[in-house]
């Protein structure tokens, strides 16, 4: 769920555009990733209580995960533009009659939540990463590639890396270490921050 704004709720893991580093004469790479985990290295944690919730059932689940609303009832930013079909996405993913248990990897269930999205007119390859990253809290299932969609693609070009997917190890070790699902977030946050490195 990347490049979400920041809200002081914290249950984004998003940015505000005032980094200590802009300040700085031509930061690094590394100066990059470490003010990310600063300011963003625990932003799941809390995530990961509300989709991940396992007090709910599956189906309260892709509820949960397709309409897109925090505790506080607020709509997740990736999703407002798009708000009038997560609905049918939901009636589609329930019409498919999935069980949580026919899912393995991360792979199998964005697969899936991709294909949902394909059949709503609207609906893209954000929502689709967004709520198979949701889901994958609940079924505690992350993913062991980088998904590159949106702003996340413009940071994996910076490195040459282009694709819908890109394996952790294509990416410089500064990155590696961070993990997938956060390489994802910082490349989407930090895009154009990354472009002043290849100048």
């Amino acid at each position: 769920m990347s490049c979400n704004l920041k809200q002081t709720s914290g249950k984004l893991c998003g940015h505000s555009r005032n980094s200590n580093m802009a300040s700085q004469n031509q930061p690094t790479l590394a100066d990059w990733v470490n003010d990310y985990l600063a300011r963003f290295g625990t932003c799941y944690q809390s995530q990961t209580q509300w989709w991940g919730d396992r007090t709910l059932t599956w189906d309260a689940a892709l509820e949960r995960a397709w309409l897109s609303r925090f505790a506080d009832g607020k709509m997740h930013p990736h999703q407002r533009r798009v708000s009038s079909k997560l609905a049918q996405g939901l009636n589609v993913s329930r019409q498919d009659d999935k069980q949580a248990q026919q899912f393995k990897t991360f792979a199998e269930l964005h697969h899936w939540i991709e294909s949902v999205t394909a059949r709503v007119k609207g609906l893209g390859e954000t929502t689709a990463y967004d709520v198979a990253q949701r889901l994958g809290m609940w079924l505690n299932l992350a993913p062991d590639l980088v998904y590159l969609h949106a702003g996340t693609a413009e940071g994996a070009a910076v490195f040459n890396i282009t694709g819908k997917t890109a394996f952790l190890s294509a990416f410089p070790p500064e990155i590696q270490k961070i993990g997938e699902t956060h390489a994802e977030n910082f490349l989407c946050i930090y895009k154009d921050n990354l472009k002043s490195l290849s100048k």
